[in-house]
């Protein structure tokens, strides 16, 4: 009994550290907790649930609250709500002159999140919004109406999402220009804004990425392309590739949305190879960078509308779901941005070491202006002759506009409504 009971501190300290080691090699990396994750439901009141569980506050009355010229600006509630996603769409800050929104965050990166449901709202007639947005020195919307931006859509509510880098002591200001323009009033308006923390490499060119030579090809240009810390980014594409989209509460921590990939920008057939049942492996990047999803699509060609005059960031994830490949030169392909070599021999076994791990590759591309204001950005995956498997694979896709050199994201200016 003597030597039991010396014996059994010892095996009960080794029991705890067999449990910590083993639920410290089987279980991934957790999702990134944002350090700021608000949720700003324009003109109401309290807080508010959403129907994906997600919690809104109110900006009536909160420190949210604007800052406005001529105290002119009002809260409206839509004449027809949306029947689904109700919040933060249901309510709206309107105003005939500028206000501000201001959010004191932590310094770093952050994901500005601009939220629209274009309807009739009581006191405001739907076809006279016309406005301008900005974030401090950038101009994220210019001369934009969110009705004549959903007219050719059957869905009226929709939001525009940025990358904003907010610097140490200062804070993050938000202020809606609506448009002059002499005796014709036409307002601004926001339903909801959300601001949530990103790390600080996620997008941008940190020093870290430098060293693990994560910066984007600069495809048909300079080797490299830095996207430092001053630039402004907005996102145009985000697309889960080969599956479903992926709600804002299922992705990994910055309630990012991604969409389903293959209705509409797919201009090429390709299979679907998909497993469920696969466990992903993130040893070489964060959980947090990935869509998550464990499915795929080879032999692709995509065709993704963007503006032309602006550099674009494209994103794409990879991983080899097929765990019979374990070596690499087995699966290799060539990767083709707007019809130049972007990357001439892609292998992701090579990249990522092993089967069944993500992985994702940074290009940058510049579209120019040949004298048309719309340009279909094209991204072609074609597979080597010499490869062992004849096809490619791809698993998401993220694009990203680069602002121009004086912080400008705004395109082709719309042209005002008609006043009645």
């Amino acid at each position: 009994m003597r030597n039991y009971s010396i014996l059994t501190p010892f095996f009960y300290i080794f029991f705890l550290l067999f449990i910590f080691l083993h639920i410290t090699f089987t279980t991934s990396t957790p999702p990134y907790i944002a350090v700021d994750n608000i949720t700003l439901d324009c003109g109401s009141f309290g807080n508010s649930k959403a129907t994906d569980e997600r919690d809104w506050i109110g900006d009536i009355g909160s420190k949210y609250s604007p800052i406005k010229q001529n105290n002119k600006s009002n809260s409206s509630e839509a004449q027809r709500p949306v029947s689904n996603e109700s919040i933060p769409y249901r309510t709206a800050r309107f105003s005939y002159s500028q206000f501000t929104c201001v959010f004191l965050v932590t310094p770093g990166p952050k994901f500005v999140r601009l939220d629209f449901h274009s309807a009739a709202y009581s006191g405001f007639t739907k076809s006279k919004d016309f406005f301008t947005v900005k974030a401090g020195s950038f101009t994220l919307l210019r001369n934009f109406s969110s009705s004549i931006y959903t007219d050719s859509s059957d869905e009226k509510y929709f939001f525009k999402e940025f990358c904003i880098n907010v610097e140490k002591n200062k804070k993050l200001k938000l202020t809606f220009i609506p448009f002059a323009s002499g005796s014709m009033s036409y307002y601004a308006f926001i339903n909801g804004i959300e601001v949530v923390s990103m790390p600080t490499d996620m997008y941008y060119t940190s020093s870290s990425s430098i060293i693990e030579g994560k910066v984007p090809v600069y495809v048909g240009r300079s080797p490299q392309f830095y996207i430092n810390y001053s630039m402004a980014l907005e996102m145009v594409y985000r697309l889960s590739i080969g599956g479903s989209s992926i709600p804002p509460m299922q992705d990994t921590g910055m309630f990012r949305k991604w969409s389903e990939g293959m209705t509409d920008y797919l201009l090429s057939n390709g299979t679907s190879p998909r497993d469920p049942s696969l466990k992903l492996k993130y040893s070489k990047i964060p959980k947090y960078i990935a869509p998550g999803t464990r499915d795929s699509m080879s032999n692709l060609t995509w065709g993704l509308p963007v503006e032309t005059r602006f550099n674009y960031r494209v994103r794409l994830h990879f991983c080899e779901i097929d765990l019979g490949i374990h070596f690499s030169g087995t699966r290799e392909f060539t990767i083709y941005i707007d019809y130049q070599l972007a990357e001439e021999t892609a292998d992701v076994i090579l990249w990522a070491d092993d089967n069944n791990t993500s992985y994702y590759k940074d290009y940058v591309v510049m579209i120019q202006n040949k004298g048309e204001d719309s340009h279909t950005l094209a991204i072609d995956l074609h597979p080597r002759t010499d490869a062992t498997l004849s096809d490619a694979i791809l698993n998401g896709v993220e694009v990203f506009k680069l602002g121009d050199l004086s912080g400008n994201l705004a395109g082709l200016n719309m042209v005002p409504p008609l006043m009645d």
